[in-house]
Parts: structure tokens; sequence; C-alpha cells
């Protein structure tokens, strides 16, 4: 097959991907941002084993990358991997909290560190990292108390698991935690955990040695997996594809596909959007603002997180460059829905004093057909809806970026990551265009939207439509700040 038939394959196979893409998940399990943790906990006759993994995925892998290149040559050595790996577990050591019986226990590196890259989306690596301690128990003792605090706190999302097993030869009697590990010590993601993983960052157990006692659990660490199961983004493929003519071609479109998969996917304001256009009468130039703004935001978002990532990522989180761009976003929405509101509620009040000016006696009807003053939307407005709509990057993109960048296929990456924002601002702004040719095609219309009581009920509309973007906008920044805490 040649080259480019091999192309237009690929193509076509992330297109079959992107089909499915809208609602998945990202390119790791739990998302591109996410560092994962489990202790696991081994209680032996004479003394405790611990494990502690790590499971970071593409992009703060990325960036620990990056940390890893100590002499800037652009690729990693056994001796740098070696230093990092070190460092790595020592800082876990010194995080990790052992008490037998209320007392401090002393946590010494028991092997070496175990540290492994398994692929991820679009070639990028993810990492994982084992690091072996233990901790001796009193020569003689009688039943004992462990308790465990995982105290590290590097302000990523993720998964923290404690796990306490007893090897042959000891008994647990009591535990509020469990004795296997529900992902395989981070290889393997429920999912039906991935929407809410687990925040497990403590366990404790009482044990005593049982001759003849059974051991519960697995003893062994589970072997990192090569490539992550769930690495195929199509998005990111694209960015490997042939660089001939039909195939970028193709690629370019593919990406707004998917950018239009996106915004159709849940959590991205198409009822905000339209709720706010209905609430202040837009038009179409309005709903054309709105569809640039957000191309353009997006576009700029995901260079602005690309930036943080290469240049400070060992500092700046970047999903808490997220975090701040989300209350940003939902800060915006607050005070457009206030807008909305105090616009409907001066249009009503405008209205009655309009009516009670004219109840004088009239001794002829006379036709009623001076215009009324109309508040129009303000371009400012719409620029503002574009951002709260756009101005949050979606992890994929910023994946694309990267591997754009570690490839030296920038240009073809760029165009891909436009294409995805047009893609996303197609639909929002299309969206925006039905919602206002169905307004105005029901308030020109006569028969039953001409009836007093539809009349009433749709001069109620933009104060119903303000409330609902306002408190789209409260929910939005409260669900943020709360991450945050």
């Amino acid at each position: 097959m040649s080259r480019a038939l091999r192309g237009l394959a690929a193509l076509l196979l992330a297109l079959l991907a992107g089909i499915g893409w809208a609602g998945a998940a990202s390119a790791h399990p739990l998302g591109n941002y996410t560092v994962n943790r489990a202790v696991i906990v081994r209680l032996g006759p004479t003394a405790v084993a611990l494990r502690y993994v790590v499971d970071m995925a593409e992009i703060p892998a990325f960036s620990e990358l990056q940390a890893m290149d100590t002499n800037a040559d652009g690729r990693t050595d056994a001796t740098e991997l070696t230093a990092y790996a070190a460092a790595a577990c020592e800082a876990d050591r010194r995080g990790l909290s052992v008490e037998l019986d209320r007392t401090r226990a002393g946590v010494a590196q028991w092997s070496a560190p175990q540290l492994s890259f398994p692929a991820g989306a679009g070639g990028l690596s993810t990492l994982r990292l084992v690091c072996s301690f233990g901790a001796q128990l009193p020569a003689s003792h009688g039943p004992l108390t462990i308790e465990v605090a995982d105290t590290t706190n590097d302000g990523h999302v993720g998964w923290h698991e404690v796990i306490i097993a007893a090897d042959p030869g000891v008994s647990i009697t009591t535990s509020d935690v469990p004795a296997v590990s529900r992902s395989a010590e981070l290889t393997a993601y429920p999912l039906d955990s991935l929407q809410s993983p687990p925040q497990v960052r403590t366990g404790s157990a009482t044990f005593r040695a049982a001759a003849g006692a059974a051991g519960s659990g697995s003893a062994t660490d589970p072997a990192a997996p090569l490539v992550r199961s769930t690495a195929n983004d199509p998005l990111a493929a694209l960015v490997g594809g042939p660089l001939t003519p039909l195939p970028v071609v193709l690629g370019i479109l593919l990406a707004a596909g998917l950018g239009a998969a996106h915004a159709v996917s849940p959590g991205h304001g198409k009822t905000l959007v339209a709720a706010y256009l209905i609430g202040s009468q837009g038009s179409r130039r309005h709903a054309a603002t709105l569809g640039l703004t957000v191309a353009v935001t997006h576009t700029a978002g995901v260079f602005l997180l690309g930036a943080v990532t290469l240049l400070a990522g060992q500092f700046l989180v970047p999903e808490r460059v997220i975090g701040w761009l989300t209350i940003g976003s939902g800060f915006l929405v607050v005070l457009l829905g206030a807008g909305l509101v105090l616009r409907a509620a001066r249009g009503s009040r405008d209205s009655r004093d309009h009516v009670h000016g004219h109840e004088l006696p009239h001794e002829h009807e006379h036709p009623h057909e001076h215009a009324h003053p109309k508040r129009e939307l303000r371009a400012r407005n719409v620029v503002a809806l574009g951002l709260a709509g756009g101005m949050v990057p979606s992890a994929s993109a910023l994946i694309v970026l990267l591997v754009a960048i570690t490839t030296g296929r920038l240009l073809f990456g760029l165009a891909l990551i436009v294409a995805f924002g047009v893609g996303m601002s197609l639909i929002l702004g299309g969206l925006a265009v039905a919602t206002t040719m169905v307004r105005g095609a029901v308030t020109a219309s006569g028969g039953i939207a001409s009836h007093p009581l539809v009349r009433r009920a749709a001069s109620a509309v933009p104060l119903v439509a303000g409330v609902a973007v306002l408190a789209a906008g409260l929910a939005v920044t409260i669900g943020a700040l709360a991450r945050f805490a």
C-alpha cells in the first residue's frame, strides 16, 4: 500500500473514531491533565511494605519530560531518568506518613524506582513511576493499628486511592480501605468511576500476626501498559498523517468536524446561546459575530495554555489555568445574565408607562402605529458571550499543539487547531442564526402569535431568558470555585 493510501486509511479510521468521540472521555481515561496516585500497603509479620504508584497523563508527563532534560539537549538519557526517579520517589516518601499505634514509623526506600512511559495520545508519552518503601514492625508486638496518609499535593486533579492488604501469616481485623485496588494499581480505571474518581488519601487498619492466616490481595505490581487503551485521540492522530495535499485538506476538514462534534457535546453553552439571543433579540449579524469570537477565543486559549505548559509547566499547573478561565467565563455569563434581567425589567416598566400615558378619553378610535424605541443588542455583549463560550480550551486541541511541536509539524498542527475552533463556531453560530430566524418567524406570523395571551407570554420571554442565563453563569462560577477549594 502506498504512503498516500496509508495516510487516507488513517484519516478514515480517525473519522470513524470521531463519530463516537463527542461524548467520550479524553485520551487518558481520567483526562489529559490528571496525575493519579495510589498507595498500596502490604502488612507482613515483621515489616510493612509500601508501593507508591504515580500515573501521569500526557500533559503533566510532557512537562516532566522537559524538566528531566537537565542538560537541554532535547532528549533524556539514562542518567537523567535515574536522577529524576530518585528525586521524585524521595519527594513522595517525605509526603507519606505512616503511624503504628499513633507512633510515627520510619519509612525507608527498599528498592530502586521503576520508571516507564506508556504511549498516549498522538504518540505523546504518559508516565508511570513506582516507588518501593518499607517500615519495620516492633520485634515483639500484639495487635497493631496502622494509619497511612498521603500528604502530597501537586495541585493536579486525579484518582487517589489507598489499599491495605495482608501477607500470609497476618490477619486484618478492621480496615476502612479495601484490600484490592479498583484500578489495578492505576493500570485499568473502572468506567463507572471516571466522572467522579475516588479521593482517598488516608487509610487505617488493625492487624495481628496469626499462624496460618491467609493473605489478601495481590503482592505483585501490575505490569505497566506499553500503550494506553484509550490513546487513540482522533484529532491528535491527524498530526502524524502524510503532508501531501489531499490528506492535509481532508485532515483539516475532519478537524473542523471534530470541533463541531465537540460543540454539540454536553457543557458547551448551546442552551445558553439560544437563551441569550432570544432574550436580547439578537440579529444574524450578532450570530456571525458570536461564531467568529468563539473561533478566535478558543484558538487563542489553546495557544495560551500551550505556552504555559511549555514555559511554566513545572510551576503553573495547566488545569489551574483552565479553572481560572472557567471562573472568568462564568463571571462573564453572570454579567450578561444580569444585564438581560435589568434590560427586561426596564422594558416592562417602559411598556407600563407607555400604556398608562395613553389612558385618556377619546371621542373615536384611531390607529396606534407610532414606533417604540428599540434597545439594540450591543456588539460588545455578543463578543463577551463568544469569549465565555470559547475561552476554555479543549484538552484535545492542546494535545494536538504539543504533538505538533514534538514532531516538527507546527504549521499543520496550528491549521488543525484553527479548523477545530472554526467547527465549534459554526455550530454555536449556526444555533444563534437558527434561534434568530425562528424568533423572527414567530414574531412576524399572524394567527395564534397575535393572540393577547400569546403576546403576553412572549413579553415575559426576555426576563425568563435573563434569569436562565444568570443561573447558568452562577452555576459555572460556583462549580469552578468549588474545585479550587
